[in-house]
């Protein structure tokens, strides 16, 4: 499958969460080293389902099956303001200036109902490029587990 070349037309991935999922390519993200524990799917769907705003999801292509929660990363915590790495920017082809979304996933703990979002693991988003990647923030003082809508 090669489903983010220019000017590919869209294609229609099928999720059991979702339905089926129109796939063009300006909504692909590229992550060639995958996400952690999910290295081999490299290539995935932003969905923004309605009524979710400002939660979206990326959806694996290889298998829709497949899907995390994110949020921009600003919106879990008012002083986030991590220091990536130097290597995170050539990666995704984006200069010293140009902007890139920095997402973090969320998970739901069913026992208690809380949602949390990962600040030490941001998936960090060049649009322009729709290249990604996960970047591991180590020696940080942000949460794996951050509890969303405390204080």
């Amino acid at each position: 499958m090669a489903p983010d070349l220019p000017g590919t037309a869209a294609h229609l991935l099928q999720s059991r969460r979702f339905g089926p999922l129109e796939a063009p390519a300006e909504r692909l993200v590229h992550f060639p080293a995958g996400l952690l524990g999910f290295e081999e799917l490299t290539e995935f769907l932003v969905h923004a389902p309605e009524g979710l705003h400002p939660i979206r999801f990326l959806v694996a292509c290889a298998d829709p099956e497949i899907a995390f929660p994110i949020l921009p990363a600003a919106l879990c915590a008012a002083d986030y303001a991590p220091q990536l790495p130097a290597e995170v920017r050539p990666l995704l082809g984006a200069g010293p200036a140009d902007p890139l979304e920095v997402l973090a996933l969320l998970t739901l703990v069913p026992e208690t109902g809380t949602l949390h979002a990962n600040l030490r693991g941001p998936v960090v988003i060049n649009a322009a490029t729709r290249r990604g990647c996960q970047v591991v923030l180590h020696d940080s003082p942000y949460s794996l587990r951050h509890l969303l809508g405390a204080g």
